[in-house]
């Protein structure tokens, strides 16, 4: 029971994680999502609402990938997936004490043609992205492993389309070929989607 308890936090961190910054993204002032980060909202007066969320959320995974262990700790990957979530639940965490760079007329005060700054905070910010994201698309193909080899093939094939359209949406993003924030935004989104249904299948399987 304490198990499934702990895999649902994965739940409630995919849930923080998409109502909070969606709220926050049509209220804060000057904030454009085409133009802007959600990691930018932890800039400003208001920002530590997101910082709040980054490290809630990252604290909330942690807990996830020990559900995960527990619940793979005789099956495939009961080793590799949960270390894979958990790296992407401290990339959340170290997301939020380190702040995004400023840029692009956000916080407001800031010019409009000012390009991100890559303070050493926002340096680390990055690397804080890598980590999360690299771990979770990552998980997708070891889950995606795992349900194949417990005949859930539903779930093996939604994992690998979650691990290469996730990689592709950032990629959409930097290279302006959509709306960096808009393509950031549901690479995120689509990452906690799969991670709330995993836990639900998981014990499942």
């Amino acid at each position: 029971m304490a198990d499934r308890l702990m895999l649902q936090a994965g739940i409630a961190a995919a849930l923080l994680f998409f109502v909070v910054p969606t709220i926050l993204i049509y209220t804060r002032a000057g904030f454009d999502i085409e133009r802007h980060a959600i990691s930018s909202l932890s800039l400003g007066e208001d920002g530590w609402m997101m910082k709040a969320v980054f490290i809630l959320s990252g604290l909330l995974v942690l807990v996830c990938a020990y559900g995960v262990h527990a619940e793979l700790a005789r099956g495939q990957g009961g080793i590799v997936a949960p270390l894979l979530i958990a790296a992407y639940g401290a990339g959340l965490i170290l997301a939020g004490i380190f702040d995004a760079p400023a840029g692009l007329g956000f916080p407001p005060g800031t010019p409009m043609d000012q390009q991100p700054v890559m303070t050493a905070a926002a340096i680390l910010h990055s690397i804080a992205f890598m980590i999360a994201f690299g771990g979770l698309i990552l998980a997708c193909f070891v889950f995606a492993f795992h349900f194949w080899q417990t005949e859930q093939t539903v779930w093996a094939a939604v994992s690998v389309a979650a691990g290469i359209a996730m990689p592709v949406l950032i990629g959409l993003g930097m290279s302006m070929t959509v709306a960096p924030g808009i393509a950031f935004y549901w690479a995120a989104m689509l990452g906690w989607l799969w991670l709330a249904g995993v836990t639900i299948v998981l014990p499942q399987g």
